[in-house]
């Protein structure tokens, strides 16, 4: 599945190179990019759409390392349907976390890009890590990821609301899947 998205991102990436919108953030707003200074309630639909752009190849690249080496970890332990739902829930997390903190922080009041999402993946990674002995190895390369991602969000013009509320989404829906699988592994029905 961490192919399948990172292919998706990849086909949404090439679509702004054809439009000419790769680049520019005010050109990727017709896209879906999400208005984090200004938004109306009418710009609901854009915490759906944003993670699925980016700004330039590098953007694009960084977040499909993240989303291939964190989904890969987090698919073999929880399944792809669960992978899908916490990537989700990590990037409408930052969607939300960033519209309604987007005017608070120094922002440049457009985000785009699947760091969100990725950030939820990491938080379910260290999440799996920590709970048992099966992913004991990764303590340590996943922590050396969460520092710099955590002094990255500090940086101008990146989201420091997204990547907060991609961890919290990650976190949060990792800490239920995680205990229904519990409650499976224990023998007893859900």
């Amino acid at each position: 599945m961490p192919i399948v998205l990172s292919l998706i991102l990849l086909g949404a990436f090439i679509a702004e190179i054809a439009l000419g919108a790769a680049g520019s953030e005010r050109a990727l707003i017709p896209l879906g990019a999400l208005i984090t200074r200004g938004w109306s309630g009418a710009d609901w639909w854009r915490i759906f759409t944003f993670s699925f752009l980016h700004l330039n190849w590098l953007h694009l690249a960084l977040n499909t390392a993240g989303l291939l080496w964190l989904g890969r970890i987090v698919e073999r332990r929880l399944g792809r349907a669960r992978l899908t739902a916490i990537f989700a829930a990590g990037g409408l997390a930052s969607g939300i976390a960033g519209m309604l903190l987007g005017p608070l922080l120094p922002t440049t009041g457009i985000a785009v890009g699947a760091s969100g999402a990725v950030c939820g993946l990491l938080a379910a990674a260290v999440i799996l890590a920590f709970r048992g002995d099966a992913y004991c190895r990764l303590r340590v390369p996943l922590m050396l990821c969460l520092a710099p991602v955590v002094v990255t969000s500090l940086l101008p013009c990146v989201s420091l609301a997204g990547h907060l509320g991609g961890l919290l989404g990650g976190a949060f829906a990792t800490a239920a899947r995680c205990k229904n699988l519990q409650v499976r592994e224990e023998g007893m029905s859900f």
